[in-house]
């Protein structure tokens, strides 16, 4: 396991890592957020969340259509524990995090 040292100027640690999970998979009873809900959540502003998602810092959208883009609520809430997760030092709790979203897909 290497060390890793992290600007503390670095607000979120998704900007350092990439988002490992390139395909989307709904957990059961899973739905769609739309940005007024994604932004409320995560407390980013628009876009903020589309300058981290194309960085592969924020997880994917999903397009419905020419005019409607939502994000799965699985994927918005594991973003938000592995950032809390960060926050106060617990690497570990990343892994269980992934784990579990990998047990219920």
């Amino acid at each position: 396991m290497s060390l890793l040292l992290i600007d503390p100027s670095v607000m979120f640690i998704s900007e350092v890592f990439r988002m490992e999970s390139s395909v989307l998979r709904a957990a059961p009873g899973d739905r769609f957020l739309r940005i007024q809900e994604v932004e409320s959540r995560v407390c980013l502003k628009k876009s903020a969340i589309y300058s981290r998602m194309s960085q592969g810092a924020f997880p994917r959208s999903v397009n419905l259509g020419r005019r409607c883009t939502v994000w799965l609520q699985s994927s918005i809430d594991k973003w938000i524990a592995e950032q809390v997760a960060i926050a106060f030092g617990l690497p570990d709790s990343v892994k269980e995090v992934e784990a579990k979203s990998r047990q219920e897909a």
